[in-house]
């Protein structure tokens, strides 16, 4: 029977009792009082029924019997943007297991469900800018890591695992790794009283405890996206360090035993690509490949994953970032399947494991998993990157160790090894501890010590080079603060992570005062946050020197009602050139001669102020972006800048499967010596997707990056700079990036992907495609299918 309307009452106020409307047919009965757990009252311990054989029907309707036996959730608190407040909006969440799976059933209520936002999208994208409910679940209920699961009003997924003392970004609450992907049912509907969803997860996609009767952490949160509230079921305050603490628990699951896990995961790829080579633009025959991944549950907590003859494409090409100014490397986050999934075992404080450094290997294996107390990776590779870019037979082998270790009440301890070694004996290894400590439930505590050993070619090694990482973190609702020490010896390197800056010792400090507004009130939340950030070298940090970087930033931020924030930024720094960057510098004289280069002043008082809104115009209209005045060090050249930056980010929704992303990124910075420019920079950027269906979906993506950069001056008299005795001419540059893409993929592993990428450069600075010459194009095609046994 079809679920016609969902929510009788909708101009009920919170916490009236509602019932399911089945559009005239008799309503199944509601569960009676016994089964109902109000979070608000403080009833967190859910007694789930088992029923063997529910006959659900994963389509959004909850119009079977089975769901009048379930356990309800109910009683939902806000915690953002004002935590403690009733929610806004009913929801019940209702939930029983079987011997194969765990159940919920979704009833958003909505008085208002025009409001209501819900659009089709890519699996693990689309359900941000949607209305959402978040399911969480911690099957060891260990308070360190649980599954999470969203789905929206259509039923669209997105899934991951929140990990305790990770942030998705800075000033960020939510520690979620979007990266693994978890096979489960789910479907949705707007009706009109709200929206209704079902779940189904099967317990073959999870990892838990071999024990006969399980008891698990829950959570389940929601957001009214239009309103920008999010609400839980079990309060949540920021007052406590760790979430995962305060969810509520099933209890007495019993008797869980999912069958063993066996995937097959076979891949087709196949591509024809060009290249501009010796002057010609050449295209090489269509170059098919077939690999295999498969995947074994060792124990229910202990999988082993192995790959042959990987296919790593990516399916979008990295957005390009502004580099006219840059002094370290940029960091690009890993997109290939194989390297996602279990991997989250090799967190760790710094970055020392950062698989994109496998760039083409030959096969692959890992363990990951859990015993007893003990988190354990292994994760080895074989890599060609080294013989298909020098040549010679130097396939560089990884192998990544880590075993971490629960300590307390949501405390951990751990261990790292990685090994990169050549065939030619040259190596890198790295060696690890770190700990996370909860204290007084407010408090985290963060340490990290390492270090490396590295063998180059032709014989010459670094021995012991440390690195030091500590951080104290304070959660309050209206005060936190930060403390951070970051220490890598000038030796230290790590060729399996993501380190780009050595030889320094960072000291930062930050604190954020937070006040709340009235229930209904223009200005929900206003937050003030002050930061000290400074840079030492090495050695000079530990001998009691002055820093040769700081900066003081003042950053207020108002949210304001409708899910919109507006944040002021007011910095000022000190900068101090480093002698040794400019050893093959000179300047050159009238006559045609050169003389030294002089080293420049410091840079005080370089002041800096920055904008930052992001406003949602309407359900169909998102304006983020950033605008910036700053002084800043022009690293080449050593001279002062100002530094101009703009970058408008819009996002359309006209329809429900259409989406337009408009970003663009300018930059324009003088010389303050004579206010003569020294670079322009335009970085642009069009993604328009359409979705035919939860499944399948085309992309297309256009870049271009124009830059022109002046010849470089001595600050001091702006003659031209010589470097090892050369001068160094202006530069004109331009580069189109364009890529297409049909995909379908109905479960994580089954995807099909035709698609073609075209990349042209040349100097000329306008959108004209006809005078940038090609340098590469690719016709692309994956097909895969994954068997789970």
């Amino acid at each position: 029977m079809g679920l016609t309307a969902l929510l009788l009452g909708a101009a009920a106020p919170a916490g009236a009792q509602r019932h399911l409307d089945l559009g005239g047919a008799p309503p199944p009965a509601v569960p009676p009082d016994t089964l109902r757990f109000s979070g608000r009252d403080g009833a967190l311990d859910v007694h789930p029924p088992r029923i063997d054989e529910p006959k659900v029907r994963i389509d959004g309707r909850l119009d079977e019997a089975v769901w009048a036996q379930a356990a309800v959730l109910t009683g939902f608190t806000q915690y953002e943007p004002v935590e403690g407040r009733p929610a806004t909006e009913d929801t019940e969440v209702r939930v029983f297991y079987s011997r194969d799976a765990i159940y919920f059933g979704i009833l958003a209520y909505d008085r208002d469900p025009s409001g209501i936002l819900a659009r089709l999208g890519e699996r693990d994208r689309a359900v941000f800018g949607d209305d959402w409910v978040r399911l969480m679940l911690d099957t060891f209920d260990d308070q360190r890591q649980a599954y999470v699961f969203y789905v929206n009003p259509l039923g669209l997924q997105t899934d991951g695992l929140w990990i305790e003392g990770i942030r998705t970004r800075p000033g960020s609450s939510v520690s979620i790794d979007f990266n693994p992907d978890f096979i489960w049912e789910s479907d949705g509907r707007v009706t009109d009283r709200g929206w209704v969803a079902e779940v189904r997860i099967p317990y073959v996609s999870l990892r838990f405890r071999e024990v006969p009767v399980q008891d698990w952490g829950v959570q389940v949160a929601r957001e009214v996206k239009r309103r920008g509230f999010k609400q839980s079921w079990a309060p949540l305050t920021r007052n406590e360090a760790s979430t995962l603490a305060q969810s509520g628990h099933l209890r007495g699951l019993r008797d869980i035993h999912p069958r063993r896990l066996i995937e097959v995961n076979p891949v087709v790829t196949g591509s024809r690509t060009g290249a501009l080579e010796e002057g010609h633009f050449r295209r090489g025959g269509f170059d098919p490949e077939v690999g295999i991944n498969g995947r074994v549950g060792v124990t229910r907590n202990l999988v082993f994953d192995a790959t042959v003859n990987p296919d790593f494409s990516q399916v979008e090409a990295d957005a390009n970032r502004l580099t006219v100014n840059e002094r370290f490397a940029l960091f690009f986050p890993e997109k290939r399947a194989f390297f996602l999934e279990g991997t989250e075992v090799f967190r760790t404080p710094r970055n020392l494991v950062h698989t994109r450094q496998i760039a083409d290997p030959v096969a692959g294996a890992k363990l990951t998993g859990k015993v007893g107390a003990f988190q354990v990776g292994y994760l080895g590779a074989v890599d060609q990157a080294p013989r298909t870019l020098f040549g010679g037979d130097r396939d560089a082998l990884f192998n990544l160790l880590r075993i971490r270790r629960d300590v307390g009440s949501g405390s951990t301890v751990g261990l790292l090894y990685t090994d990169r070694t050549l065939a030619s004996d040259a190596y890198n290894r790295v060696l690890a501890a770190d700990a996370r400590l909860l204290v007084h439930g407010r408090y985290t505590l963060t340490g990290q010590f390492g270090a490396s050993w590295t063998a180059h070619e032709g014989g010459a090694a670094t021995g012991f080079s440390p690195l030091l990482f500590a951080q104290l973190e304070r959660s309050g609702r209206t005060f936190g603060f930060e403390l951070k020490l970051d220490d890598v010896f000038p030796d230290f390197r790590t060729e399996s992570g993501f380190i780009p800056r050595t030889g320094d010792t960072e000291v930062f400090a930050s604190a954020r005062h937070t006040t709340f507004g009235r229930p209904g009130a223009l200005l929900e939340r206003a937050t003030a946050e002050v930061r000290f950030d400074g840079f030492w070298e090495h050695d000079a940090f530990w001998s009691g020197a002055s820093p040769f970087e700081w900066e003081v930033e003042a950053q207020p931020t108002l949210n304001l009602r409708g899910d919109r924030s507006l944040s002021l930024i007011l910095r000022s720094g000190y900068f101090r050139f480093s002698e040794s960057a400019f050893g093959a510098y000179a300047v050159a004289t009238p006559g045609g001669g050169s003389e030294p280069f002089a080293l420049p002043p410091p840079l005080e008082h370089m002041l800096a102020v920055g904008f930052v809104p992001r406003l949602r115009i309407s359900n169909q209209v998102q304006l983020n972006g950033r605008i910036f005045l700053r002084e800043i060090p022009i690293f080449v050249e050593g001279s002062r800048g100002i530094e101009l930056q703009a970058a408008p980010d819009l996002t359309l929704r006209p329809t429900t499967a259409l989406q337009v992303q408009l970003q663009h990124t300018f930059s324009r910075i003088r010389r303050q010596r004579d206010d003569s420019v020294f670079s322009t920079s335009n970085l642009s950027r069009l993604r328009v997707q359409y979705q035919f269906g939860k499944a399948l979906f085309a992309r297309a993506i256009v870049q271009f990056d124009l830059e022109e950069r002046d010849a470089l001056e001595d600050p001091a008299t702006g003659r031209a700079l010589l470097i090892f005795g050369s001068p160094v001419a202006a530069r004109r540059s331009g580069r189109f990036d364009g890529q297409f893409l049909v995909q379908y993929e109905p479960s994580p592993g089954t995807i099909f992907f035709l698609g073609y990428s075209r990349a042209e450069v040349g100097e000329h600075l306008g959108f004209d495609l006809g005078r940038l010459d090609p340098v590469e194009d690719g016709l692309f095609l994956k097909l895969s299918y994954l068997f789970r046994l």
